[in-house]
C-alpha cells in the first residue's frame, strides 16, 4: 500500500511527508536563529506532514517557543572576539576542537534524521568548513539542497574571498540545487554587486523578505498619550554603546515621548544593570532584557531605533513604522550597507556612529513625519521559500514571479 501521500480532509488537498534539516552556524546575535524559526514555521504550517530539525550554535536556542513538529539540536557555541575572530564561547581549548566536535555532531544528525531537504543559512560551507562532509553525503544520497542568503552578506570584497575558494565553487556549482536570496533586487541586487559564478546564475532567485505576518494586537485599555519609541538591539552582544547613546540623547532635554528598550539576552549583565539604573533616574523608560514578541512591541510603537540586522529590519518594514538605524560596521559591513540602501528608498534613516545630538535630532524629525512608511517591498519570502521547498522535494510547480508580488 502506497502511503507516500496524505489526504488533508480539512483543506481538500494533498501533502507529502517531508523532513527538513535547517543548518545555521549562529555565532553572533539572534538573527540566524530567529530566521530559521520563521522558516520552520512556514514549512510546517504549509504541510501538516512536514518535520523540521534546526541545528544551531546559538546560545539562545531554547529562548523561543518551537512551532509544531519542529525541534532544535544545539551545537557547541562559538563567538567572535574583539578582533572579529571566532573563538569558543563556553568550552575550553582551541577553536579547532569545537569545530571538530560540531562537524561530528552534524554528520551524525544528518545520517540519523535522513532529511529530504537541507537548507543552509548563510555559511555555504558551514563554519570553518564544518558542513563539507554533510554536503558531500547529501550530494551522494540525492538530498535536495538550498543555500539561503540574506539580502546583504557583506562587502563585495569579503564575499569574493569567501566564495572564491575551490570548496566554495564546488558547493555553488555542484551541490546546491537553489540559492535563495532573502530580499529584493530593488534594495540590493546580489547578481550585480557580488561575484556570482556563471554556473550559479540559473539557480539564484530572490524570494522577497522573510517577514512573518503581524498578529492582530489588542487595543490598549488606556490610549497612549505620548508617542512610544522602541529601541531594540537584537541579541544585544554589541548593543551597549548604542543604548548609552540613546540615553545620552534623552538627557539632552525634556522629551515628548516614552521609551521602551529591548536590550537583548546576550548583552553583558553588567551593562544591563548600568542601563537600568540610568533608565530609572530618567523616568518614562521601560527596560526589557528579552522580549519574545517584538512584532507586538513594534505594532504599539511610533518610531523604532535599532541596529540594522536582517530580522529587525524586515519586521520594521512589515510594521510600516519609521525607523532610525544605528548599524554595526564591524566585523561585517552588512548592517551598514542594508541601512544605507533602505535610506536611499525612503524606508529608514541611517546614522552610523551617531552622536547623542544627531540621534536626538533624527528622532524628533522622524516623530514629526507621517506615522507610517509608504515604501512597498515584497514581504512574502516565507511563502515563496516554502513553495520552493515543496517543488524541490515533491515536484510541485510554483509561480515564478516572486519579484512582482508586494505584500
Amino acid at each position: 500500500m502506497d502511503i507516500g501521500i496524505f489526504e488533508d480532509d480539512r483543506m481538500g488537498c494533498t501533502s507529502a511527508p517531508m523532513r527538513v534539516l535547517l543548518y545555521s552556524h549562529d555565532s553572533f546575535g539572534l538573527g540566524h536563529l530567529r530566521r530559521n524559526l520563521n522558516i520552520a514555521q512556514a514549512l510546517t504550517s504549509g504541510n501538516e506532514h512536514a518535520e523540521v530539525i534546526i541545528v544551531t550554535g546559538s546560545p539562545c536556542a531554547t529562548h523561543f517557543p518551537m512551532p509544531p513538529r519542529v525541534d532544535v539540536v544545539k551545537l557547541p557555541a562559538v563567538t567572535k572576539n574583539a578582533e572579529g575572530r571566532y573563538v569558543p564561547r563556553s568550552l575550553g581549548g582551541e577553536l579547532d576542537f569545537s569545530i571538530e566536535l560540531r562537524r561530528a555532531l552534524l554528520m551524525q544528525l544528518f545520517e540519523s534524521f535522513a532529511p529530504d531537504l537541507l537548507i543552509v543559512d548563510h555559511q555555504l560551507l558551514g563554519l570553518r568548513g564544518e558542513l563539507i562532509p554533510v554536503l558531500r553525503e547529501a550530494k551522494q544520497r540525492g538530498t535536495r539542497t538550498i543555500l539561503g542568503i540574506r539580502d546583504v552578506i557583506d562587502s563585495p570584497e569579503v564575499v569574493a574571498r569567501e566564495w572564491g575558494s575551490k570548496s566554495a565553487r564546488w558547493a555553488l556549482g555542484e551541490v546546491y540545487d537553489r540559492v535563495c536570496v532573502y530580499g529584493t533586487s530593488r534594495v540590493f541586487d546580489t547578481r550585480a554587486e557580488y561575484p556570482v559564478p556563471p554556473e550559479l546564475a540559473q539557480r539564484l532567485e530572490f524570494t522577497g523578505y522573510l517577514s512573518p505576518k503581524l498578529a492582530e494586537s489588542a487595543p490598549h485599555s488606556v490610549p497612549n498619550l505620548k508617542p512610544e519609541v522602541l529601541v531594540t538591539m537584537g541579541g544585544g552582544e554589541d548593543g551597549e554603546e548604542r543604548v548609552l547613546t540613546y540615553l545620552d540623547a534623552l538627557e539632552l532635554g525634556p522629551t515628548t515621548w516614552d521609551s521602551t528598550l529591548v536590550l537583548g539576552p546576550l548583552m553583558p549583565s553588567r551593562a544591563v544593570r548600568r542601563i537600568k539604573r540610568r533608565a530609572r533616574i530618567l523616568g518614562g523608560v521601560t527596560v526589557h532584557r528579552f522580549h519574545a514578541d517584538l512584532p507586538k512591541l513594534l505594532s504599539n510603537s511610533s518610531l523604532v531605533v535599532a541596529m540594522a540586522g536582517y530580522n529587525t529590519s524586515t519586521e520594521i518594514l512589515r510594521s510600516g513604522r519609521p525607523a532610525v538605524f544605528l548599524p554595526r560596521t564591524f566585523p561585517r559591513a552588512e548592517q551598514h550597507i542594508r541601512a544605507e540602501r533602505l535610506e536611499r528608498i525612503g524606508a529608514a534613516r541611517c546614522l552610523p556612529n551617531a552622536s547623542a545630538a544627531e540621534l536626538r535630532a533624527a528622532i524628533e524629525s522622524s516623530l514629526a513625519a507621517p506615522s507610517r512608511i509608504r515604501v512597498r517591498l515584497p514581504l512574502d519570502g516565507l511563502d515563496r521559500l516554502a513553495a520552493i521547498a515543496d517543488e524541490l522535494v515533491n515536484g510541485t510547480p510554483i509561480d515564478q514571479k516572486s519579484e512582482t508580488r508586494i505584500a
